[in-house]
Parts: C-alpha cells; structure tokens; sequence
C-alpha cells in the first residue's frame, strides 16, 4: 500500500467517499429518459449496456450488477415487455437462456452512452485525457472489496 494515503484524513477521504455516493447522480440522470420512456427499473439502462458490452445470460448480469437473480429476470421481463431485449435458447446450453438486444435496445443504448459520456466530458472538462485513464483506473481499484464487506443484494 501507498504510504502517502495514510496521511490523509477524513477532510479529503471523506470527499472521495461522497464523490463515489453522488457521482452516480449524473449517470441517473442520463438513464432518466429512458427508464421513464419505457417503464424500467433503476437497473434497465445498466443491463441494455452490459448485454452490449457482451453478458449474454441473466447470471452473467446477476454477478455484474450484484444482484439477486429476481430481480434480474424482473427487469429483463420489463426490457423485453418494451421490445429491447430478446431471450432465446442458449445455444451451447439449451437450458439457459440467451440475451440479446433488439435494434430498438441497440437504438437506447446507444443513446444512454451518448448521454452519459456527455455529461462525463462535461464534468472532467478539465482534467487531461491521461488523468481521466487514471481516475478510471482508481475508481476499478475502489470498486474492490473483501469478502466481509460484501454489499447488501437488496
């Protein structure tokens, strides 16, 4: 570990800990429109990404969201109910089932990420390209934690 954190206190920790509570305020905000729009959950926008980005099975979502298998397959009925997402059979696994997005789900996805990197780049304006890789790197190293501190599934 670092020697230099520790000579920080709770002024400046305490400021990385509301940035990391708040800092999801702006990505609500640029999923708003399409939760609304098409009746979703706080997690609908979130799981159009991630079926994007490559999940392709509720469990695969379960784990990234760190949620509980229902209320995975809740939101995915919403998605599918809105005509973004498709559910087949697995084909390695015929047991599973296999989630894609339609071209409407690839339209609002598209769209979210658009919203959010804008508000992204408007809020780090300032910040090089290079300190940005950085504050992305920093903010995957936070995101870790111990086994006994896993976050409640509620």
């Amino acid at each position: 570990m670092n020697a230099g954190i520790e000579s920080l206190g709770w002024d400046e920790l305490g400021l990385v800990c509301e940035g990391l509570a708040f800092g999801q305020r702006p990505l609500r905000a640029a999923t708003r429109g399409l939760t609304r729009q098409y009746d979703l959950g706080p997690r609908g926008a979130w799981i159009l990404s991630l079926i994007s980005g490559g999940k392709r099975y509720p469990l695969e979502l379960s784990g990234a969201l760190k949620s509980g298998r229902s209320l995975i397959t809740a939101e995915l009925a919403r998605l599918t109910e809105a005509g973004l997402v498709t559910a087949s059979q697995g084909r390695p696994d015929r047991r599973r089932s296999e989630l894609a997005l339609t071209p409407l789900g690839q339209k609002a996805c598209q769209r979210v990420r658009e919203e959010m990197a804008r508000i992204v780049r408007r809020n780090l304006a300032q910040y090089s390209a290079e300190e940005v890789r950085l504050f992305s790197r920093m903010l995957r190293d936070v995101r870790q934690h111990d086994e006994g501190e896993a976050p409640n599934l509620c």
